[in-house]
């Protein structure tokens, strides 16, 4: 019987294996989205196999797991750096669940992350051009970015635009602060403003002949905007309690990130919004009248 089969050629050949996108053609689609979490299981990465699940699970009508597909991949493309291609995700996963909250709110997070990101690299770019930096932080990338990981908690990084940060951080000194270091003395003029990244520094006064501790600073603070801004005295004496690192803004810097400021009034504005100083000055007033 062999040889006949293979005389006369009636050998018939094995049937073909069908393809996922032959089960979808075929719209056989329960065995589609089995074969999928079958490959993602192997490869949980795999973001065609995600994005492809989730058009199945769309055409069985199972919504809220074609959702969290969509979201899956669209976080990885994030992650990535493809902000509009994740925010192009969740605006078609949007129109499949019009009525869920969450998405807008997701979508919108990604354009914040975009701007950041843009401001990162910018800011980044003025880190990397300042001396005082390379000298502090060696200039790394990876020194950069942890520098730049605290920054991104002060309010600078939302108010300021991209270039605005690459100006600020090119022409600020960044300190190494050690404890007990003075950074402002109570009744003098030295100008200059302080953006704390890490460590403590504490605000003390005399009240009644006696030390008293105002407030403490940390991560994100600014101090000294009054003294650099408004030439004015030192409300306080500021102190380093706790050893970290800070960025220093004087005069010439100041004049120097002013020159060709695309908004000079909101940049001010912006130094002067945590209005520290004036706290301080107040609560030192209301301790010594009461």
């Amino acid at each position: 019987m062999a040889v006949l089969k293979k005389l006369f050629g009636r050998d018939e050949k094995p049937e073909r294996e069908l393809t996922i996108e032959d089960l979808v053609t075929l719209e056989r689609y329960d065995e589609a989205a089995t074969r999928l979490r079958a490959r993602i299981k192997s490869a949980p990465k795999d973001l065609h196999a995600h994005l492809k699940l989730a058009e199945v699970y769309v055409e069985l009508r199972v919504l809220d797991k074609a959702l969290d597909e969509y979201v899956f991949v669209a976080d990885s493309y994030v992650a990535d750096g493809f902000f509009d291609k994740g925010v192009a995700l969740l605006g078609k996963a949007r129109k499949l669940l019009p009525g869920d909250d969450m998405l807008p709110r997701r979508i919108e997070q990604y354009r914040r992350q975009k701007r950041l990101d843009r401001r990162r690299r910018l800011a980044i770019e003025g880190l990397a051009a300042n001396t005082t930096t390379s000298k502090a932080a060696g200039n790394s990338a990876v020194e950069l970015e942890l520098l730049w990981n605290q920054i991104t908690k002060s309010h600078l990084v939302e108010a300021l635009t991209g270039s605005q940060l690459k100006r600020l951080f090119s022409a600020m000194e960044m300190r190494t602060l050690a404890v007990d270091d003075i950074l402002g003395e109570a009744g003098t003029a030295d100008a200059r403003l302080y953006l704390v990244v890490n460590g403590v520094v504490e605000a003390t006064a005399r009240i009644d002949q006696e030390p008293v501790s105002i407030r403490t600073f940390t991560t994100g603070d600014i101090i000294g905007d009054v003294a650099l801004l408004e030439r004015k005295p030192w409300p306080a004496t500021f102190r380093v309690k706790t050893a970290g690192i800070a960025f220093c803004l004087d005069r010439r810097g100041f004049e120097q990130v002013m020159v060709g400021n695309e908004d000079p009034r909101g940049f001010i504005a912006t130094l002067r919004r945590q209005d520290n100083d004036r706290d301080v000055a107040r609560t030192i007033a209301a301790l010594r009248n009461r």
